[in-house]
């Protein structure tokens, strides 16, 4: 394909991209009420991207890496729930470090709503 040929169909590309990502529907809606392949979707985005970069004049950076202790890497989980109140396909878990003002809160909610 010539350069010129490939730069036209590359602008259409950027127009449909972008058209995509303001309709707020996902790729594979936008393709299928389109009749697009996703796969010539996600070919060209990539084409773009990489075109992107290589207008800005620096190489590609990598993500920077940071390196955590392990104890924030240990899974935090949650308190066993002290209480659990059910009403229907409603499940309320309330743990004992829950203060009694939130408590009331969620209990008044609660009248409000049944």
């Amino acid at each position: 394909m010539s350069d010129l040929k490939h730069d036209v169909i590359a602008e259409r590309w950027a127009v449909l991209i972008k058209e995509r990502m303001e309709s707020g529907m996902t790729v594979r809606e936008w393709c299928h009420d389109r009749n697009i392949k996703e796969s010539r979707y996600y070919y060209w985005l990539r084409i773009l991207r990489r075109k992107a970069v290589e207008n800005t004049g620096q190489p590609p950076q990598a993500s920077p890496f940071v390196e955590i202790s392990a104890d924030i890497c240990q899974e935090q989980l949650p308190a066993p729930a002290a209480a659990v109140i059910r009403k229907g396909n409603i499940t309320i878990e309330v743990t004992e470090s829950a203060s009694a003002g939130f408590i009331q809160k969620v209990m008044e909610a609660l009248a409000d709503a049944w």
